[in-house]
C-alpha cells in the first residue's frame, strides 16, 4: 500500500478547459517521471459550476486516475469556498493551493520547494514571489543549497501556496466573507500578520508559469464578471463605505475579530457521480450581522470625519464586545498580548 500523501494539492476550477487541462496532465505526467519522490501529493479538484465539456473532462481524469479526488459544485460559491471545500474533505499534513492556470516547470518541485522551506520556521505559510524584487526586498531571507527562502511581510499570492496543519490550527481556513473573487489571499496574510506568524517566499518563476491571461476573456468577460470592479469594492463599496477587506483587515489587526474564521458552508451530501450539495452554515449569520454592524460603526465615523476614534480604547472594545457576543471575539489574544487592548499591532493603519 502507498505512504499516505503528505500534501493535497486543491484546485479550485471555473471554466478554463485548455489550461485546467495543461495543469494537470503536468501534474501527473511529472509524477509518473518521479517515482522516488520524498514529498507525495494527491491532486484534488473541485469545480466550481463550469460549463458541461469542462465538467466531463475533469471526470474523465477523475475515472482515469489523473485527478484523486473530485468534488462538483451546483454553480459558481467563489473561490474560497471551492479551495475549502478540497482542503477539508481531504486532510494531510500540508494543504496546496493551485490555480488552474499555474503551469508546474520540473518534476523535482514539491522536494525541492520543501527542502527550502524546511530552513524556516515551521509553523509558517510558503508562496510564490512575482518578481526578483519582491523575492529580495526585505531582509532576513536564508540562503540554502537549493534556492533562496525569502520573507514576506505582507501577503503571499495564492496562486501556488503551502499551508501546513498546524498554522491551520490556529488561523483555520481561507474566508468565505467575500463573495466570488474576494481577496482569499490577501486577508489570509492579514491574519497571518496579527497573530504574528512568518510568511515566506519562493522564486515563483523557476516553478511555475502563470498563464493566466491566455484565456481571460472567454472565462470571465464574456460571463459579465468584472473582476476589477470586485476588487476596488473590497477596499471602498459601491456607496462609498468601507469596502470589506478593508473592513476584516481593521477588526484582525486590532485585536476586535477571532483570527481563526468561521467558514460560511458545510457539505451537506457527496453523491457517487461526484456532485455536492452544499448548505449555509446557520452559525454564519451572527458573523454576517457582526460584519454589517462593525461597518456601520466604523463608516459613521468615517463620514463625520472621525476616522482616528476608530483607534480609541472605548471604540475598540464595543467592537469587542459585538464579536464576543456572536462566539468570535478575540479574548484569547488579548490576555496573552495585552498591548493589543490599547492600540493593537497592525503594521499599517487599516483604516
Amino acid at each position: 500500500m502507498p505512504d499516505a500523501p503528505i500534501l493535497n494539492i486543491t484546485m479550485p476550477v471555473f471554466n478554463r478547459l485548455q489550461s485546467t487541462q495543461r495543469v494537470l496532465l503536468a501534474l501527473r505526467n511529472q509524477d509518473r517521471r518521479r517515482r522516488e519522490r520524498r514529498v507525495s501529493f494527491c491532486v484534488t479538484v473541485v469545480d466550481n459550476g463550469s460549463d458541461r465539456d469542462l465538467r466531463a473532462k475533469l471526470v474523465e481524469f477523475r475515472k482515469t486516475g489523473i485527478i484523486d479526488h473530485l468534488f462538483l459544485l451546483p454553480g459558481n460559491l467563489g473561490i474560497s469556498c471551492a479551495a475549502n471545500l478540497g482542503w477539508q474533505m481531504v486532510e494531510t499534513p500540508v494543504y496546496m493551493k493551485l490555480d488552474n492556470d499555474m503551469l508546474p516547470l520540473r518534476p523535482d518541485w514539491p522536494d525541492t520547494l520543501f527542502e527550502i522551506w524546511a530552513h524556516g520556521k515551521p509553523i509558517s505559510t510558503l508562496g510564490g514571489a512575482q518578481s526578483d524584487e519582491e523575492f529580495c526586498a526585505k531582509p532576513g531571507g536564508l540562503e540554502t543549497p537549493l534556492g533562496r527562502l525569502g520573507v514576506c511581510t505582507g501577503t503571499l499570492a495564492g496562486q501556488a501556496m503551502f499551508i501546513p496543519r498546524e498554522v491551520t490550527a490556529i488561523l483555520g481556513r481561507w474566508s468565505e466573507d467575500y463573495g466570488l473573487y474576494g481577496a482569499e489571499d490577501g486577508d489570509y496574510g492579514v491574519r497571518m500578520r496579527a497573530a504574528g506568524l512568518p510568511q515566506y517566499y519562493y522564486l515563483g518563476r523557476e516553478f511555475f508559469q502563470d498563464t493566466g491571461r491566455e484565456d481571460i476573456a472567454a472565462t470571465y468577460t464574456a460571463r459579465n464578471l468584472d473582476r476589477a470592479r470586485m476588487f476596488r469594492e473590497l477596499f471602498v463599496d459601491g456607496s462609498g463605505g468601507t469596502g470589506l477587506f478593508r473592513l476584516n483587515n481593521y477588526l484582525f489587526a486590532m485585536c476586535i475579530r477571532n483570527w481563526n474564521v468561521p467558514l460560511r458552508y458545510r457539505v451537506a451530501d457527496v453523491s457517487k457521480d461526484y456532485r455536492v450539495k452544499v448548505v449555509e452554515r446557520e452559525e454564519y449569520e451572527p458573523v454576517r450581522a457582526a460584519l454589517a454592524e462593525s461597518k456601520a460603526r466604523v463608516d459613521a465615523k468615517l463620514a463625520t470625519g472621525r476616522g482616528e476614534e476608530v483607534y480609541l480604547p472605548e471604540f475598540l472594545d464595543g467592537l469587542r464586545e459585538l464579536w464576543r457576543a456572536c462566539g468570535q471575539g478575540c479574548e484569547q489574544y488579548l490576555e496573552a498580548r495585552p498591548g493589543l487592548r490599547e492600540q493593537g499591532e497592525p503594521l499599517e493603519r487599516p483604516i
